[in-house]
């Protein structure tokens, strides 16, 4: 999966853009993902500045399909309320993958930009850098974390 934004709160703007319209339902469903990242009013307000001067230029991505932002959203929501024993290990064992397979500059500052937004940037950290020892590779990437998997080049 393709990020469409460099979190995951702005990935669902550009799902919730995929038609060129924002509906009222989409809007309520942008709140409750506010809400399970804990982002503030104001985090919330600058992200959406930032994504409605891209639309206005023309350079804003958008999503592709209609019940795409429903999908991402209970997937952020699953994630950031897993137990924190799987979300973290989830987020370690992607840093170590990555590790792996090599980790560029610019895919860290990526991923790591994601894995902040979702509370798990340290996790991710200790996986990348081998703390606490090596990890497991994560077999398969949960949907909330792909964006990340994809800026690490893990994803075909």
């Amino acid at each position: 999966m393709k990020p469409l934004g460099n979190t995951p709160f702005e990935h669902a703007l550009a799902l919730a853009w995929y038609d060129d319209r924002l509906t009222a339902t989409e809007f309520r469903q942008l709140d409750t993902l506010q809400g399970s990242l804990k982002l503030t009013d104001g985090e919330r307000a600058s992200i959406e500045a930032d994504y409605e001067t891209r639309l206005v230029e023309g350079t804003a991505p958008r999503g592709s399909e209609a019940n795409s932002l429903a999908k991402w959203i209970d997937a952020v929501r699953a994630m950031v309320t897993a137990h924190d024993d799987i979300s973290s290990g989830l987020a370690r064992r992607l840093g170590g993958t990555a590790l792996r397979t090599g980790i560029t500059q610019d895919g860290w500052k990526s991923a790591n930009a994601w894995m902040n937004q979702l509370g798990l940037s340290r996790p991710f950290a200790e996986g990348c850098w081998m703390v606490g020892g090596p990890v497991p590779a994560l077999g398969a990437v949960p949907l909330a974390l792909a964006p990340a998997a994809q800026a690490l080049n893990l994803l075909d």
